[in-house]
Parts: structure tokens; C-alpha cells; sequence
């Protein structure tokens, strides 16, 4: 995986285990998902650190000049398809938001899946207005709705799919 630094000062790199106490502390900062949201986040971060050699999960850090992990991107490749994959996560602490970490790292996957010859990059998420930030990012960078369903997580819940073809 090729690692990239921003004008930031971040660096965009491969997640490593000494970065989940702060991956964890960026899910329950996250402030806008449920406890099975946060549970699943972190199994998904342990699944990854665990065993390297599962191929469902892949997650890209940015860390800060000290090492410090600002944010990260969890995505994989969806299964029984050609060359779409899933953005499962980005999350990014609470100190760092709205300075673009979450841009950054979504480019820098984008780059990634590019390098891979994936043809499309899929996000879901909850229509609900605690998840404005998220549509607003996927939209800002390109992707379009591409589906919801509504009702689908509770009623007055949607959920909504995004693509980019990449």
C-alpha cells in the first residue's frame, strides 16, 4: 500500500495495531451512531488488526507528524461482484474535524481501489439528520444517490446508497 502525506501534515498509511485505542476513541467520539454502530465499527477495526490475512476489510489511517492516527477509512471489496467495493467507514476524532481529514482519506481509498481497477465505490448510509455530514461528503466528492430505502433500519430510518464510478 502506498502511503501518501497532505499539506496537512498528515499522512495517509496503512492502519497498524498500535493505532486502535485511537481508531476506537474516534468511534465512541463519533457522537451520531447507535451502540450497535459503535460495536460494530470496532469489531470490524479488531477483525482487520487480528488477521492479517483476511481479505474483507482493509483500513488506511491518517496520522498526524507524531503517529498520531487522526482518522481512518474502512472499505472492501464487495463480494460476487466485478471490481465494486464498500466504504464501510471513515471516522475521524473529534480534535480533527472540519480541517478535511475525512476528504483526504476518502480520496486517498479512491486512489487505492484506482490502483486496483475497481470500477465503482459504494456508501451507505442512515437518512437520518445526525448523518448530514456524511451525505454531505459523499455528494461534495462526487458520488450520487443512487438508491434509498426507506423505513429500512427503523421506521423513519432510510437508508440511502451512493456511488462514484471510479
Amino acid at each position: 500500500m502506498r502511503e501518501s502525506a497532505s499539506q496537512s501534515g498528515l499522512t495517509m498509511r496503512k492502519t497498524v495495531p498500535a493505532d486502535r485505542a485511537a481508531l476506537v476513541s474516534c468511534v465512541e467520539g463519533a457522537g451520531n451512531l447507535t451502540s450497535d454502530e459503535r460495536d460494530c465499527a470496532v469489531e470490524l477495526i479488531d477483525i482487520y488488526l487480528k488477521d492479517p490475512l483476511q481479505t474483507d476489510y482493509f483500513f488506511i489511517t491518517a496520522a498526524a507528524s507524531d503517529g498520531c492516527p487522526a482518522g481512518y477509512a474502512c472499505y472492501g471489496k464487495r463480494p460476487l461482484t466485478d471490481a465494486v467495493y464498500d466504504l464501510y467507514w471513515i471516522l475521524v476524532g473529534q480534535e480533527r474535524r472540519r480541517e478535511g481529514v475525512a476528504t483526504m482519506l476518502l480520496e486517498h481509498v479512491e486512489g487505492l481501489l484506482r490502483d486496483e481497477g475497481a470500477r465503482m465505490l459504494v456508501a451507505e448510509t442512515s437518512g437520518l439528520p445526525a448523518y448530514d455530514a456524511a451525505r454531505r461528503l459523499y455528494l461534495k466528492s462526487g458520488f450520487r444517490e443512487e438508491a434509498r430505502i426507506r423505513e429500512f433500519y427503523k421506521p423513519g430510518d432510510d437508508i440511502i446508497f451512493f456511488t462514484k464510478r471510479l
